[in-house]
């Protein structure tokens, strides 16, 4: 099996990596609080929490491929070196499958099977295995090199300085033919095909390629790509700076704090079983309709604790929370080094 026929089964993982910027939600975490609601997609974010060890992080994910996939992370976070752990996720050269088949024993039975059956995933690099990684992959490799040259590209992700940065982007990366392809390329017709599942898009009706252009043109002009893991993975299609719960040092608090992660699959209403102090929601608006908005305002604040905050990203659609006071402004925007968001939103209880 190859990535391609993977991504007809009925349920695969569609994000090896979170492409929400774990600094910004780090900024909000106050130090009275104890219970984190996390949505998990790839679990980085929901992992990074753990350098806190007065948090609980209770992570959820709709799609059964995401939770094992953030499983094998917390099992290889469990028991394996920083070094080893790193190779696993093929984000260093080395066996990820000896290492994979050493800490097999201690998955879950689904878990252990799942990955048995899709064991290319583990050789592919668990890191660039998501269906949104691939398409990104796509792009570096086919469309970019064609619209702006590959030594223009290397120049642009290596840029010492914001103003150099600014330089090569303006006269040799956003030229007439990247604008056009970028267009094409990140289009919603293109995207359900290759990059996201098409119910992604369903109560979307606008611009996609506009709003994305935008925020990427913001993004390159406010953000230096030499020390941004997420625009650093797409233009490098490797990590030349790592993500926070990857760094070393983090990832030996998360390690001694990896018991204060439950990771479920479950959908969001589900989770409102209890009361949180935080709320990192991701984009998970963009697949509601809006008129359910007003309905999970209402039960966000029934179960959000006293100051209280949560988080979440728009892309495609507006949506907001009426029932809390938005307490987020322009300089976390241009801050976010994951832009790909055209909106990003704290509220506070």
């Amino acid at each position: 099996m190859n990535l391609s026929d993977y991504y007809r089964e009925e349920n695969y993982i569609h994000y090896s990596n979170c492409h929400e910027d774990y600094l910004l939600l780090e900024k909000y975490v106050k130090n009275n609080m104890k219970e984190v609601l996390s949505v998990a997609s790839a679990l980085d974010n929901s992992l990074s929490f753990l350098v806190h060890k007065n948090l609980r992080v209770h992570a959820f994910d709709c799609n059964p491929s995401q939770v094992k996939l953030g499983k094998l992370k917390i099992c290889g976070i469990k028991n394996l070196s920083y070094k080893n752990f790193i190779v696993l996720l093929g984000v260093q050269e080395g066996d990820s499958l000896a290492l994979y088949n050493r800490i097999k024993k201690y998955l879950d039975e689904d878990v252990r099977k799942y990955f048995d059956e899709h064991l290319f995933l583990i050789k592919e690099g668990i890191v660039n295995i998501g269906r949104f990684e691939q398409y990104f992959h796509l792009f570096r490799k086919k469309i970019f090199p064609l619209t702006s040259g590959e030594k223009n590209i290397k120049a642009f992700a290596t840029a010492k300085t914001l103003e150099e940065q600014q330089e090569i982007y303006a006269k040799k990366i956003n030229t007439i033919r990247f604008r056009l392809m970028f267009k094409i390329f990140f289009s919603k017709t293109l995207m359900a095909k290759l990059g996201r599942d098409k119910e992604y898009f369903k109560y979307s009706r606008e611009n996609l390629p506009k709003i994305l252009k935008d925020r990427v043109d913001s993004g390159f002009n406010n953000v230096l790509n030499l020390t941004n893991p997420y625009y650093g993975y797409v233009l490098n299609n490797y990590y030349q700076e790592l993500p926070f719960y990857l760094k070393k040092e983090n990832f030996t608090k998360i390690k001694a704090n990896i018991q204060n992660i439950t990771l479920e699959e479950k959908s969001f209403d589900e989770m409102l079983d209890r009361n949180y102090d935080f709320m990192n929601l991701s984009d998970i608006f963009e697949y509601m309709d809006n008129s359910k908005m007003p309905f999970y305002s209402d039960r966000i604040y029934e179960h959000l604790n006293k100051d209280g905050i949560v988080i979440f990203w728009n892309m495609m659609n507006v949506r907001s929370i009426s029932s809390l006071k938005r307490i987020s402004g322009k300089n976390d925007w241009l801050s976010d080094r994951a832009f790909f968001y055209r909106d990003f939103l704290v509220y506070e209880k």
